[in-house]
């Protein structure tokens, strides 16, 4: 089946990142803008839903409702309240401050995990807190007098860039390298332990010299992971996956924009494909056959 994208909102400034449903829209950054958008399917309308954010990329929306942000220019996690205000998640990580995240999910208990590379952009004001020697995936545990705790979960990533939880959490999916860098692109799985402890990794896909890796991950209904990667400087091209728990790649689709930035399930259905992409714009693809993960 063909999927037929329509732009429906954009073009922005710089590229559109992070998306994320709220039950009747879709939450996506204008990362250069620095707003988090909102367009509401009824009107066929984007409204601002914040503004200032820090360069805001990956959004996440927890099971009360609480919107959770990646911001790359504050190398910080941010929570925005339904009074309208912003709070900030601890940064240290073992008295250090971490990384740009990139990417942000929340898992059943709560947690939340990100992705925390180093970006081509660097963060706001002098650098007086040096960057880790590492990039990996971190996990923010809340609660407690500080808000929380973080713990470093991966130890083998080079630029983490998108994380994916599996429907039974039980193994954690991250995207990583950075192209731009020169890293090598490949998809990992993870094993869980109860206690959110990550096991040795396992790489499902390699990318080739010079392609774009995955920038973008959600789960479709089947346990599938969609996957938005690969760019027009070299190699395939700009495309959207369908790849399996065990990484086969099972389908494959034009992405609508170059360098395509993330991609969600929404819409009354549950059936509608967005995609954000470097040019700044926002594309859904309706009737897909593919259906979203609610969990």
């Amino acid at each position: 089946m063909t999927w037929n994208f329509e732009r429906v909102a954009g073009p922005f400034k710089g590229r559109t990142g992070g998306l994320a449903w709220d039950g009747a829209g879709m939450l996506f950054s204008a990362v250069g803008e620095e707003r988090v958008m909102r367009f509401d399917p009824k009107t066929g309308k984007a409204d601002e839903f914040r503004r200032y954010t820090g360069r805001v990329n990956g959004l996440a929306i927890a099971a009360d409702g609480t919107v959770y942000g990646a911001q790359e220019g504050g190398r910080r996690i941010v929570r925005f309240l339904k009074d309208g205000s912003t709070a900030s998640a601890p940064d240290l990580l073992d008295g250090r401050h971490h990384n740009q995240p990139t990417d942000v999910i929340v898992d059943g208990r709560g947690r939340v995990w990100f992705t925390d590379p180093y970006n081509a952009q660097p963060p706001y004001g002098p650098p007086v807190y040096p960057m880790l020697e590492h990039a990996s995936v971190l996990r923010l545990d809340p609660g407690g007098a500080g808000g929380g705790k973080l713990t470093r979960i991966t130890h083998d990533t080079c630029g983490p860039r998108a994380l994916l939880l599996s429907p039974d959490e039980r193994t954690l999916f991250v995207a990583d390298g950075d192209m731009e860098r020169g890293d090598m692109c490949q998809l990992f799985a993870y094993p869980l332990a109860a206690d959110g402890g990550a096991g040795p990794g396992k790489s499902l896909i390699a990318f080739a010299p010079m392609e774009r890796g995955i920038e973008g991950m959600c789960l479709e209904s089947q346990a599938n992971i969609i996957a938005c990667a690969g760019w027009k400087k070299a190699g395939l091209g700009p495309l959207i996956h369908v790849i399996s728990p065990a990484g086969t790649i099972l389908e494959s689709h034009p992405a609508p924009g170059d360098m395509p930035m993330r991609c969600a399930f929404g819409d009354s259905g549950f059936d509608s494909l967005y995609v954000t992409a470097a040019d700044g714009c926002l594309y859904r693809a309706k009737a897909t056959g593919r259906r979203g993960l609610k969990r």
